[in-house]
């Protein structure tokens, strides 16, 4: 007994040292781990772009390759805020006359960005900690150091990933589908580009027009998604025409009607077998007698293996599918700071502009995950305008729009599904804005309306062209 006794302590004193001395060797400096994320990141990000250069086919590769491209963008976040929260503890001495009020406010906007983002999340911040909290969320050296640990044991996990992926043909990626991955909300869409791909080039049952419909709110990327699919050899391949309807409703419910009002996307002359992709964009339902007698008229005179995508914001569409419906979400935060952060840098290094890196992360997180604001002010305002006065003008020009709009309209801007919510903007560069404007309705132009002017939010937010 007095032998297992000893020898059980002996065994607990081992573990006790080899603990403690664990412990101590991961001892490091938020340097450090800054230092060793960036290299994780480099590593995990070749993997992922060489993974986006290929054509997978393999199901569970993708959702591995998800994965590390969501960890990725995590690294990057966790990365880019402990950073931008040391640039800003180390300049924090003439920062505080009149916080109080400010940091009460982003608190607020933060708390509804994290809600927006994710409905499930509420968040409640104390007072004592509106500074931290409202800017960085809970991001420190101690998540510092999980990121690191867990991006490590991510990247050692790929290595049979690594291997099977040289397998694999590359893509034809023309010059134009490569602006539109990124330039065009097609960033970090690829599980659902894949799923387009395998409804269109599945075969459906003998008889059946194959209908698959494409969900979420506004300016997601709904047509972006579906062009970027359209733009592939192997759609065009397999397609002999693809049409595209956009309109507030179908008011016509046959197909000879309806294609008369389709922009011709694509069309393939002397082509051996006549099958069409036609894609209906829709903004909110539509009646379901209207849509009956369109299908049914489609069904007789589409030739077999032709399919329809219809997309919308409302979610009564999910019934005219014949398969399961396509919901587009939100891109996460830390996902969405990095897709504004290379519309706004570039190919330019944000840490050789870390001021400016920081005020770009607090607009990332202001706008909540708008696609329209990435473009209008990230990609257009600040990239016109690089440098870091101008940049916190925009700022809190952009903090203004949103309380304003929230205040009168309940939600987000980008959230309105119908017309009648009125919006208010105005010039978010000018010290003192002499502007201001009404807003009805923001949408993409239908193809009857090409030859009216075009006015882009950019344009009413910018002083450049709108004078």
């Amino acid at each position: 007994m007095e032998m297992l006794s000893n020898a059980v302590l002996g065994d607990l004193v081992g573990r006790s040292i080899s603990f403690l001395f664990s412990k101590c060797e991961k001892q490091t400096t938020v340097d450090e781990d800054l230092q060793r994320l960036h290299h994780l990141l480099l590593r995990s990000g070749t993997i992922v772009e060489e993974a986006e250069r290929r054509h997978l086919a393999n199901r569970a590769m993708l959702r591995q390759l998800q994965v590390l491209r969501d960890e990725t963008f995590r690294g990057h976040y966790v990365a880019d805020t402990v950073s931008s929260q040391a640039l800003r503890r180390g300049g924090d001495s003439g920062h505080d006359d009149d916080d109080d009020d400010k940091m009460r406010e982003e608190a607020n906007l933060r708390t509804f960005a994290l809600s927006r983002f994710n409905s499930a999340k509420r968040v409640r911040f104390t007072f004592g900690d509106l500074k931290t909290a409202a800017l960085f969320g809970s991001t420190g050296p101690r998540e510092l150091q999980q990121m690191v640990r867990s991006l490590e044991t991510m990247i050692g996990d790929m290595k049979e990933f690594v291997v099977c992926l040289m397998s694999y043909p590359l893509l034809h990626r023309q010059p134009y589908s490569a602006h539109l991955f990124l330039n065009k909300c097609m960033f970090g869409r690829h599980m659902e580009r894949e799923t387009i791909m395998d409804f269109l080039l599945q075969p459906e049952p003998a008889g059946t027009l194959g209908v698959l419909p494409i969900i979420g709110p506004a300016h997601i990327g709904k047509s972006t998604l579906v062009a970027h699919v359209c733009h592939d050899e192997r759609v065009r391949a397999h397609f002999s025409s693809i049409l595209v309807y956009s309109g507030n409703d179908l008011k016509d419910s046959s197909m000879a009607s309806l294609t008369d009002n389709c922009a011709v996307k694509y069309q393939k002359h002397n082509a051996s077998e006549e099958r069409f992709l036609v894609v209906i964009e829709l903004l909110d339902d539509v009646d379901e007698e209207t849509w009956k007698r369109l299908y049914y008229s489609s069904d007789r005179s589409m030739a077999e293996g032709s399919k329809m995508i219809i997309t919308s914001r409302s979610e009564n569409i999910e019934r005219f599918g014949t398969t399961q419906a396509l919901r587009l979400r939100r891109l996460s935060p830390e996902a969405y700071w990095y897709f504004f952060k290379m519309l706004v840098f570039g190919s330019d290094d944000p840490r050789q502009h870390p001021k400016m890196a920081s005020l770009a992360l607090e607009m990332a997180q202001v706008v909540q995950g708008s696609f329209m604001f990435a473009y209008a002010v990230g990609a257009v305002l600040l990239r016109a305008h690089f440098n870091s006065q101008t940049w916190s003008r925009i700022l809190k020009g952009t903090r203004e729009y949103l309380q304003k709009n929230v205040s009168i309209i309940g939600k987000h801007p980008d959230d309105v599904k119908a017309k009648g919510h009125t919006r208010f903007t105005w010039n978010l560069v000018k010290q003192r804005p002499d502007k201001y404007f009404m807003l009805d309705d923001i949408y993409q132009r239908d193809p009857a309306h090409e030859k009216l002017p075009k006015i882009t939010m950019a344009d009413l937010l910018s002083p450049i062209r709108m004078c």
